[in-house]
């Protein structure tokens, strides 16, 4: 990564091309990672995590209740608002344990860092989607 940021959409979709393969380089470990609400909800996913928190919290119970442990996510709108603040609108597929399908559409606000790590995220998601998914898959 570059210490002068030039973000445009191959940029970002390197990084989630990258974080598809469990390549978390591009955020910073202090990332302020807010999903749907900054009240923690562990049934639907919401609240503020760091990198941490957020795979121990997040990304590890949901895949867990997938098969093949992953959400095959793809960007299908990059819109770049600043130097430093992107808007990504994707869609999200897998099936659940229990044969159900789980499609989910997000929007995450990124913002960078100049040295191009994301230091912050606002993520919004079918949270009863997610509630689902914790819910009747154990």
């Amino acid at each position: 990564m570059s210490s002068n940021l030039i973000l445009d959409e191959a940029y970002i979709s390197s990084f989630f091309a990258a974080l598809q393969k469990g390549d978390v380089s591009f955020i910073d470990p202090n990332v302020r990672w807010v999903i749907g609400s900054e009240t923690k909800d562990p049934v639907r996913l919401t609240g503020v995590y760091n990198l941490e928190s957020w795979v121990n919290e997040v990304k590890t119970p949901l895949w867990s209740r997938l098969q093949n442990q992953a959400v095959a996510a793809t960007p299908t709108s990059i819109d770049i608002i600043t130097n430093n603040k992107a808007i990504v609108e994707l869609v999200g597929q897998g099936i659940q344990l229990n044969g159900n399908p789980y499609n989910n559409h997000y929007v995450w606000i990124l913002f960078f860092s100049d040295a191009g790590k994301i230091i912050e995220i606002r993520e919004y998601m079918d949270t009863a989607l997610c509630q689902e998914v914790m819910q009747t898959n154990p």
